[in-house]
């Protein structure tokens, strides 16, 4: 149960030196406060079924992380993809959200963050760009919101998006 209570029926006396407007958003937020309780009390908070591993890929990734989700890759058939952009950037690419979707009980997200990629002369850039291969490759079912063509629309600056 919240601390905090707020009673429709019975307003607080400050309530009435309130303006219209502050009136009706404190009643609509007192509604609101009282449907949050009743979810709480009808619904235990949400659990993940699976144990979920989060990686994250830059310039400071070490070569055997990336060796570890290559082995992870060659065994995964399965990925869900998602992309976020920065508006009003020339390259405005910001991240790559990639699920391995490796068992019913777990799954490793990738979140690449290509401000922060390594330089492309590197043995680290060179073992991102083989993940990279190995995750979509043609026997893989990759799942997006739209087609994998458009989610990576601001990304094709990036040498390893051949797509």
């Amino acid at each position: 149960m919240s601390y905090a209570k707020r009673d429709p029926n019975n307003p607080p006396n400050y309530y009435y030196n309130l303006n219209k407007k502050q009136q009706q958003n404190w009643m609509k937020t007192a509604k609101k406060m009282n449907k949050n309780e009743d979810l709480q009390a009808k619904y235990s908070p949400f659990k993940s079924s699976s144990n979920i591993n989060i990686i994250h890929i830059h310039h400071k990734s070490t070569i055997d992380t990336i060796n570890d989700l290559i082995i992870l890759a060659n065994r995964t058939s399965r990925y869900t993809v998602d992309t976020e952009s920065e508006r009003k950037k020339i390259n405005n690419d910001a991240l790559i959200q990639i699920q391995f979707l490796h068992s019913t009980d777990a799954s490793t997200i990738i979140l690449i963050e290509t401000a922060y990629l390594p330089n492309p002369q590197t043995t680290l850039y060179t073992k991102i760009k083989e993940l990279w291969s190995t995750i979509f490759n043609n026997n893989n079912e990759v799942i997006t919101w739209g087609t994998v063509e458009n989610e990576f629309n601001n990304f094709h600056h990036l040498d390893f998006i051949n797509l």
